[in-house]
Order: C-alpha cells, then structure tokens, then sequence
C-alpha cells in the first residue's frame, strides 16, 4: 500500500537528517582528543561510503528512494568536509569560497537528479555565496548606497530567473519557485526604504510597482489563485509600509486628516469595484484557445476565479484599511484632537465599534471588517498599553464572540489569533515568569487543538485546527530555548517526540498542512539547536546520533514487516540518477580531489612556510557550520594610510605588505606596501591581503576556531598569534599564544 510506503520514507529521512545532524554538530565541537589526521579520515569516508551505498541501492529494486537520499547525504558530507578544513586550518569562518566550492557539486546533482532536497540545497548555498562575498560576517558593506542597491537587485534578478526557469518547467522545484517569488518582492520592498537608502530609494518604488503589476497579471493569466493571493497581501504590504514612511515623514495635522479621507475613499472605491467584479462575465473561452497545459484538464469555471479574485481583494483591502485606519485614528486622537489620555478614548472607541459591527450583518462586508479589525487593533492595543485588565477581559470576550457570529475561515483565524494573544496579555498582569506563561499558552493551544478535532461543524472546527496547531508548535519551540535546567530537556524531549508523532500520523491520514507544519518545525528544530549554548554541541551530536540509529532501526524493522505491502513508486527522480551515474561518479572524485588538494596545499606551506609573531584582538562568534572561534583584529591590519594612498591599491583590490620583526618584542610589524619584483632584507616576509577600504587589510588568518565555550579564555589571554608564510606570501595561521602559554 501506498500509505505504508508513504511511512517508510518519512523514517527513513527522519533518521538519515538526524545522523547528518549529528555528523555537522559533532565536526563542529572541535573536539580536542582528535588531530588533523583523525578527523579528515571520517570525513572522506562518509562522503565514498553514501555515494557507494547510493550506488548499491540504485541497482537494488525499490531502493531508488534511498539510492537518492545516500547521495544527498553524501553531498551534505563534502560541506562538512570542506568545512572542516577550514576549521582545521584555521581559514575564512563562513567563507563566500566555502559555500561556492559546496553549491557547485550540489547544483550538478540538481540538474542531473531534478530532486527537491538538491534544489533547496544549492538555492541555499547560491545565497549564502552570494551573502556572505560582498557582506562578509554579516555585517554589511561599507559601499556606497547606489553600489549596495545594486547587490540586492542582482539577487533579485537572481530570483526572477529561478522564478521564471521553475515557472516554464526547466527546473521541477515549486518550493524554490515559490521562495524566489516571494523573495523577489520582497527584495524591491527592502529597497524601497528611503531612510534605509535616503539617495535612491524613492526610485526603487519604480521597480517594485512594477513588480507587483507583473506579479498580478501574470497569477490571473495563468489562474493562480495562491499567487494571486500572495500578490494580494504585498500588495498590502506594501501600502501599510509606504503609509508608515510618510507617517514618520510628515506628522502633523493636515496629514492625518487626509489619511482619514484616504482611507474613507480607498474603502468606497474598492466597494465599488469589487460591485463590478462580482457582476462581470466574460466570454467564455473558445476550445481552441484553451491554453495547452490545460488540454485534457478540467478546466475550473470563470466565475469560480472570479470569486478567488474578490476573496483576494477583500483580504488585501481589510488588512491595508485596518492597518492604515488605525494609524490614522491614533494620530487624529492624539494629535489632531490632543485627548489627555487618548488610551481611554481608544479603548472606548475599539469597544463601541467592535460590538456594533459584529451585529452588523446587513453593512457591507469590506467596511464592517475593516472597521471591526480597527477597533479591536486600537482597542485592545489601548487596552494592553494601559494595563487595564477588565477592558481586556471585554475585548477578549468581544473577539471569542466575533468567532462565533462572523463566518469565513480567514476571519475566524484571525480572531482566533486575537483572542490568543489577548489572554497572553492578560496574563502577563499576573505572572512574573514568561516561561510561565508561554507554557499556560501552549498548554491552551494544545487543549484547543485536541477539543477542535471532535467539533462537527466544519466551519468552526478548520480555523480552529488552522489556527491551534502551528501556534502550538511555535510556542512549544520557544519554550525549548527559553526553559532551564531539566524542564530544557523535558520541552526539548516533549518536542521532539510530539513533532515525529505528527509526521507520522499526519503522513498515515494524508493530511497535507499538518505534515508541513511538522516538517517545518522539525528542519527548524534542527537547524537552529546548533546555535543553542544550552546545551553543548558535543551532547547535542550523540543525543542526534542515537535517535537516527533508533528511528532508521525501527523502519528497517517496520519495512520489513510490512514489505510485501509498501512497494516504491517508480520516479523520473530515480531514473535521472541511473541516467547520469558516470557523471556523478565523476564529479564525487572531483570533490574528493578538491578537498585532498587543499588539505596538501596547507600541509606544504605548515611545513615550509616561516614562522612569524603577530599581535591580535580577538572576539568570540559561531560559524554556521564549523563551530566556535575567535575573529582576530591584527595590529597590521590597519597600517598608516598614508602608505597606502596610491592609484595601484583601491578597495577590495589584491595587496602585498613587507612584515619586518620589532627587534625588542619579536613581533613582526607593517613596514611598507610590497612592490613587485623588489628584494626583501633579511628578516623581511612578505604577507598577501585584500585591501578593504576603511575596514583595513584581510590577510586570511582572522579566525581561529576553538574549542566549544572556551572563547572567553581566548578573549581573555589571547595577544599574539604565530603564522606561517610562505616565499610567495601566503599565509596559515598554526595557533595563538595565551600570555605566555602556547595553545594548539
């Protein structure tokens, strides 16, 4: 059956992610026990021994599955590897190189597989190649604004080609069609700042409207209601965020008052025009202009997207006029009008129109739910802001009352939402203790969830799960950050088995949103447990390691059990990797030679390479992959700029500098720029850099990775470094010195 073979898959991914889990968490401890030998051994096994379990279970019949997930694995290992090289040796934490070097053999497998995980894989990569070159760490550029716009536009255009290629079928990824579509808008809303980028900002509306009307024309040719629905909420998004702008910019008066008028008119138009939307039937379609992916489709009837488009049009104008409404009321009351305490005015307001237009039935429907969701957002917010727990009693009992009278599933989840985040409020008066109450909540929403599967009528019961579940999940995750002591391994645990229980059971009853939901928040889980200083990396990689081992025992029993039963569909997934077998074999030996090549490269220039004595300032980060270490600050990293004022060295260009030691201290100190061709004095080396601008010189040994959570003694003790450089000046950095102590 399929449902059994359905079952068996998910074990299987669910075990193999957390051994890939623990193989990244325990490389990046760093562990000490271990030389440079002992953990370059494991890592060029891992990546020969999934890619020839990939090719055994190829030539295995049913095993095409798992023939595709040992290569994925064996992938991920060549990323552990080449990070762990750089551990090793002590080059670039969280280098663009890095995931460049990564996202070449994981692309290739993409195209070659067209598998979803290679997709979201390089798409990652790709990105963060493209970060982390022009924002190193993280910490954004110091280009110019018309240079830093120019960053993100390309990555925009990157997206729209994705967007494109994935749209027309040339890349099968809807994941990373859907991410790139989204991304792509909201890069341009991004740039559209204009007190993020006050010189060209204001021009990037331009390619945003631009963006926007495509993104609508092209979702309704095509009859995509989710990406006319996505279209609709930036949309929204964006007018909510262009409102906020010229808030900061022009508070005064005059300006609220026409916001009021703005909104009154935007409301009215879109009233009337949703009036001719409903009444509008166009022609029908001629058979043979029916578009050639719909030939042998059921075609769905106009006025069924049509429909789509109002639902889409009235979400949108709901959220820009409350939103924008209440802005504008807030501003009229408190600075047109000037109340004394316009918290009570609002909270009086919000009561008075959120209990009118919930008996209401008869207004228009655009006008009564923007005015009930203004109400309840200045309301409650005033309600909330003055702590005043009776009036949010009133409002929570008005919005579990608004559920119950105003139907329609977006609605009810929203006030669903409400009534949630109102009894938070509400018990922060009470409780001290956010563990606390974030603990009463999930508790709630889990009650709430387990008392909706027995509602009987739909209409209730789907927001009602919609709404309980993810929040649930969130809330359970946060806690698994924020508790302490054995109750961080009770919410961790807690966690943990209710997320795999649900992927299961939600796998057994083929219900779709409650498997991604689940999945999310496992991928989430384990992604972001690496950043948790909770609980040490170390412990974190056994713990993983032990449930992969369980989980991947328990299906291999289960499947064998029930074997007869769960047979693997055939797949153009598994035809394409028997297609391309010798292409892959080629290019897992390329990546085997590549990692060998670097490993020989610092192994030379650690053996031949001359030792020298520099003086650091260290600071205490985590990479993404490879663990902990020290970001190091050289004295020589910044030399007097007036050496370097010369047209040969500009920002971010190639540099040399001659290094001479301080005959007193030993330390090796900045002398002058390198001039190609001159002869060095004795004791002089030559050290290769990148000159960038303000932020002075990189030479390429500005981390150091440690040990996890003995980055204080680092910050601490640490004041001088001992590099070796070779003739031709490049440089490994072989370890640092803690006062008088050498530490390897």
């Amino acid at each position: 059956m399929k449902s059994k073979w359905i079952t068996i898959q998910l074990g299987y991914v669910l075990g193999a992610s957390s051994l890939l889990t623990a193989i990244v968490y325990f490389f990046a401890t760093n562990w000490e026990q271990l030389n440079r030998w002992e953990k370059f051994a494991p890592a060029f096994l891992l990546i020969l021994g999934f890619y020839g379990l990939s090719v055994w279970l190829s030539h295995q019949t049913g095993r095409q599955f798992l023939s595709r997930l040992s290569l994925f694995a064996s992938c991920v290992s060549f990323g552990v590897g080449a990070g762990l090289i750089g551990q090793t040796y002590n080059s670039h934490a969280d280098s663009y190189t890095l995931f460049a070097v990564w996202f070449i053999p994981a692309f290739l497998f993409a195209i070659w597989t067209r598998w979803q995980p290679f997709y979201i894989l390089s798409y990652i990569l790709g990105h963060l190649a493209y970060s982390f070159y022009f924002f190193p760490h993280w910490q954004g550029g110091s280009d110019s604004e018309c240079v830093q716009i120019a960053i993100w536009v390309g990555l925009a255009i990157v997206n729209g080609i994705l967007y494109l290629l994935t749209e027309r079928g040339k890349l099968n990824s809807s994941l990373m069609k859907w991410i790139s579509f989204q991304a792509v808008i909201g890069i341009l809303l991004l740039l559209s700042n204009s007190y993020a980028f006050e010189d060209y900002g204001v021009f990037m509306n331009l390619p945003l409207i631009g963006a926007l009307a495509a993104a609508v024309w092209y979702s309704h040719k095509m009859r995509n209601k989710a990406y006319l629905l996505y279209s609709g909420l930036f949309i929204s998004a964006t007018i909510t965020f262009k409102y906020i702008e010229l808030v900061v910019r022009h508070y005064n008066e005059l300006f609220f008052i026409i916001s009021l008028l703005f909104v009154i008119v935007f409301i009215g138009a879109n009233v009337k025009f949703m009036t001719f939307i409903r009444a509008w039937q166009p022609a029908e379609k001629p058979r043979n202009e029916v578009l050639e992916g719909e030939a042998g489709e059921d075609v769905k009837p106009e006025g069924d997207f049509t429909k789509w488009i109002v639902r889409v049009l009235t979400v949108s104008v709901v959220i820009i006029g409350s939103l924008l409404g209440s802005l504008t009321v807030i501003g009229i009351v408190t600075l047109v009008l000037g109340f004394e305490n316009p918290e009570n005015v609002l909270m009086g307001f919000g009561l008075v129109v959120v209990t009118s237009m919930i008996f209401l039935k008869k207004l228009n429907a655009l006008v009564r739910y923007t005015i009930l969701i203004s109400g309840l957002l200045l309301g409650a917010g005033a309600a909330v802001f003055a702590e005043n727990i009776p009036v949010q009693f009133a409002f929570l009992a008005l919005t579990i009352a608004a559920f119950i009278y105003i139907a329609g599933m977006v609605h009810r989840i929203f006030f669903f939402l409400a009534a949630i985040l109102i009894t938070a409020a509400i018990l922060t008066n009470w409780l001290d203790s956010s563990v606390v109450i974030l603990s009463v909540i999930t508790g709630l929403l889990f009650v709430l969830f387990a008392g909706g599967q027995v509602i009987g009528n739909a209409a209730v019961r789907q927001p009602v799960l919609y709404s309980s579940y993810p929040s649930f999940l969130f809330t359970l995750f946060v806690l698994t950050f924020m508790t302490e002591s054995a109750w961080y391994y009770v919410t961790n645990a807690l966690f943990f088995i209710l997320v795999v229980l649900a992927l299961v059971v939600s796998r057994q009853l083929h219900s779709r949103w409650i498997f991604a939901w689940s999945m999310g928040f496992w991928t989430a889980f384990l992604v972001y447990k690496y950043y948790d200083l909770a609980w040490k990396l170390l412990h974190k990689s056994i713990t993983f390691g032990m449930i992969g081992i369980l989980i991947l025992i328990f299906t291999v029993w289960y499947e064998k059990r029930h074997r007869l039963e769960a047979v693997e569909p055939e797949t153009a997934a598994g035809a394409n990797v028997k297609a391309n077998r010798l292409l892959i074999a080629v290019l897992v030996l390329l990546q085997i030679a590549a990692m060998s090549i670097q490993i020989g490269k610092s192994e030379w220039l650690l053996s031949h390479g001359q030792l020298i004595k520099l003086q650091l300032e260290p600071l205490d980060p985590r990479s993404l992959i490879q663990g902990d270490y020290v970001r190091l600050r050289y004295t020589i990293s910044e030399p007097p700029i007036s050496d370097l004022k010369n047209d040969d060295v500009t920002s971010k260009k190639k540099i040399s500098v001659v290094l001479a030691p301080n005959t007193a201290t030993d330390v090796y100190e900045f002398k002058r720029v390198y001039t190609k061709g001159e002869e060095l004095a004795p004791g002089e080396v030559r050290m290769n850099g990148t000159w960038k601008g303000y932020e002075g010189i990189e030479y390429g040994i500005e981390n150091y990775f440690i040990p996890e959570g003995t980055g204080r003694t680092y910050e601490q003790n640490a004041k001088f470094a001992e590099v070796k450089v070779s003739a031709s000046g490049d440089a490994i950095l072989e370890r640092l010195v803690l006062q008088q102590s050498v530490v390897h």
